[in-house]
Order: C-alpha cells, then structure tokens, then sequence
C-alpha cells in the first residue's frame, strides 16, 4: 500500500497524458463526423510532441506535488492549455507547417483537454481517495472546526485527520499568539513535516497577489489590489454581465410566461411581480423585480407570527429570513426552492442596474447593520447570485453575508464568476439552503 501511495503522482501524470491522448483522439473523429474525411493519418497528430506541453506545464506548477482544490487546479490547467495552445499555434506558423495540419483538430482538441482533464481528476482522485492511496495525515492546530470540516471532508486534497502519526500539519495563524507560532514551526520544522498556514488576513485571496522578499530585512511584502477598480476589469464585467443577461433572458422567456399564468390563476387580483427598492451600485436606488411569492397582506402576517412565535422572532433577527414563512404562498415556496422567483432580475441586468453574479441587494433599511463595509460592497452591482448563494444561501447568519461579499467584492475574477455560476446551478439542483 505504501508503495502505490508514493506512486500516485505517476499515476496522475499517466492519466493526463491519456486523456490528452483520448482528446486528440475524439477531435480528430469529430472533424470526420462534421467536416469530413482527414487529410493526414491520426498518428501524424498523436507523435506532434507540441499536444504534451501541458504535461511539463502542470508539473512546473506543482499539479503532481502539491494538492489543490479543485477550482484552484481546474484555473491553473485552464491557464496551461491556453499557453500551450498558443505555443502550438505559433510554433506552426513560424515553421510554416500550419497548412499541414488541420486547424480545427488542433483547436478542438484543446477545448476537450479543458473539460475532460479536471473531469478526470476528479473522478480518478475520488477513486484513489476511496481505496486509500490519496489519504494523507494531517493535524490542524487551532479550534476553527468550520475550517478543519472543509479541510478534511475534501477528497480532492485528500487530507484527513491525525494527531498522532502525520505528515502535514495545517497552522490557524488566526488563533494563536505569535510566539506560539514560532514554538510550532521549530519542532515541526525538524520533523520533516509539510506546514501549511492559514493566514491572518481574511477577507483577501493571497493566491492571486504577489510576494515581494525583502532579503536585508528578512521579511516579505505583500503586494494587494482590487481588482473591480480596474476599468479594464469593470468593462469585462459589464460586457459578460450584458451578454449572459440577453442570453439567459431569451432563454428563459417560455418560463415566465409559464410562471406568470401559474401566479395569475392562483391569485388573478394580486400582480404577477414584486417590485420593491434596493440600493445599488454606488448608493444608487433602483426597483428590484420578482415573481410575487408572497400574500398581499404579507406584512400583517409576518407581524401576527413573530408575536406568537418569540423562537421565530430571534430566527428573523438573526437571518433575516424564516424558514417556515408565514407570508409565502404555496406556489411562492416552490419558487424559492429553485430561485425562480429571481429570474425577473434579468430585467435588471439587461438594463444594467444589477450583475448576473455581485454581492446581495441590499434594502434601505439594512444601511446601518452594513456599517462602514457599505462603501465598499455598494462599489459595484449587486447580482442575481453571488458568492454568498453557494455558500449556505439562507443558512447564513446576516453578518456572515456581509463578509463573504465583501470577500467577493475585493478578490473578483471572471474566473471566480465562472465558478460561482456553475456552483449556482449545482445549488439550485440540490436546493441546498433553499425556503
């Protein structure tokens, strides 16, 4: 057992390099499939030794030494095969034997890299995970037991708990005095053992900035910035937040109006939507729109329920919300469950008061509990989802909220939009968080 463990960097490198060659192999089909018969021979393109950068790329990036999560990996595969793509592309064309092989294939094989490489990862790091060749022993040292949950119940690290016999230790430099710290760091250091640190600074992703060594001081710097102060950045946004919103907009249009005649038959003398004001970017004001979920006299019920229900009462004050609404129609629940009554947003984002993915809106009276986080999280559009949708929805406390859009807030990518997007869909599926 301990041989195959020490093995499973070997293990992972082969399967990338089959599944670039499966990749190779299915654009090379596809083309005959949809374009029609190859001018060369599918060996002529599986011995190019250009379609195997990637593999010398994901080793200089450590994706066969160090374990990552799976979106940080998935970023850095997708940043390896653009480059290599782009290597592919020029070395071709410089040599003057582009006309030699078939663009598309090349493209297209590329393209199925992207999607089949993280796919296979997963599936085979489950699979090691499973028989126990992807386990390694580690200890955490602090009490944050959220942080050592998602630690430990990740199978693509594979790190599980340990307190006796381990080989990484995770450091929680938020809980313990600095002299504790270098206490731990001197024995550890001697046994050999992979230190991981989780650092003070919260609210800002490290692994996007950049270190700078000061060697006559013996100390680094740490270079941060927001990336949404960007005019650069804040046109790519806008111009993904006008494209997906036009898109998803037509795409929906047969759901709202099964979802209008639904509201309308139920109740024919309420409106179909809910408009209420938010506060948007900037501290500008805009009507927010949504299927109406709830009774006309919605407000009278909530107060007759917190009367008579003291527990629900410290449940709205500490979330905002309820999880057995008294305000909520029948339909309106199953609206909430899937976040259907949120697709009137679109509206919003097509006319540019909202994002497809930005921090909550937030009312006007939730103003003074955002403090002076509110210049900050007001700097850019709400969205439809967000950050703090795939990371509990409504089992978040308020504060909680607030925190993680503000982590959003300073640490924005299109890549990290991409990701929370694809974890909304997950979410609505799963209803997780969901009333």
């Amino acid at each position: 057992m301990r041989f195959f463990k020490k093995a499973t960097p070997l293990i992972l490198f082969l399967a990338d390099l089959v599944t670039i060659i499966l990749s190779i192999f299915l654009a090379y089909k596809s083309r005959e499939w949809f374009i029609g018969p190859n001018d060369m021979e599918l060996g002529k393109y599986l011995h190019l030794y250009l379609f195997y950068i990637p593999l010398f790329l994901f080793l200089f990036n450590g994706l066969y030494r160090y374990r990552y999560d799976f979106w940080h990996e998935s970023k850095l595969i997708g940043k390896s095969l653009l480059l290599s793509l782009l290597i592919v592309l020029s070395f071709l064309a410089l040599t003057r034997n582009i006309a030699d092989y078939s663009r598309y294939i090349i493209v297209i094989s590329f393209v199925l890299m992207a999607f089949l490489i993280p796919l296979q990862k997963r599936l085979l790091k489950r699979a090691l995970f499973f028989l126990g060749l992807w386990k390694k022993e580690a200890k955490f040292v602090g009490n944050d037991q959220r942080m050592q949950e998602i630690l430990f119940r990740n199978y693509y690290m594979g790190y599980v708990p340990s307190n006796e016999r381990y080989e990484t230790l995770f450091i929680n430099a938020r809980e313990l005095p600095e002299g504790a710290i270098e206490d731990v760091l001197k024995k550890e250091i001697l046994s050999h053992h992979e230190l991981l640190f989780i650092p003070l600074i919260q609210d800002f992703n490290l692994s996007d900035s950049v270190i700078f060594e000061l060697l006559n001081s013996r100390s680094n710097l740490i270079f941060l910035r927001n990336r949404l102060q960007s005019r650069y950045n804040l046109f790519l946004k806008a111009l993904s937040d006008r494209v997906l919103g036009g898109f998803f907009f037509l795409l929906f249009i047969p759901a709202f109006f099964v979802i209008s005649i639904v509201i309308f038959l139920h109740d024919p003398r309420s409106p179909i939507l809910f408009r209420q004001e938010r506060i948007g970017e900037h501290g500008r004001k805009f009507t927010l729109f949504k299927f109406r979920t709830m009774y006309p006299d919605a407000d009278c019920r909530l107060q007759e329920y917190l009367k008579q229900n003291p527990q629900a009462a410290n449940e709205y004050r500490l979330y905002k919300k309820l999880k057995n609404d008294p305000r909520v129609t029948p339909i309106g629940r199953v609206l909430r469950k899937y976040s259907l009554d949120e697709l009137p947003q679109l509206i919003n984002v097509v006319r540019g008061e909202m994002s497809i993915i930005g921090p909550r809106p937030y009312l006007a009276e939730e103003l003074q509990e955002l403090g002076d986080y509110a210049p900050i999280i007001f700097s850019v559009k709400p969205g439809i989802t967000g950050l703090w949708q795939v990371s509990g929805r409504n089992r978040l406390t308020f504060e909680e909220r607030i925190h993680i859009d503000l982590w959003y807030v300073y640490n924005w990518s299109l890549w990290k939009d991409m990701v929370i997007l694809l974890k909304t869909f997950r979410a609505l599926l799963s209803k997780e968080g969901a009333y």
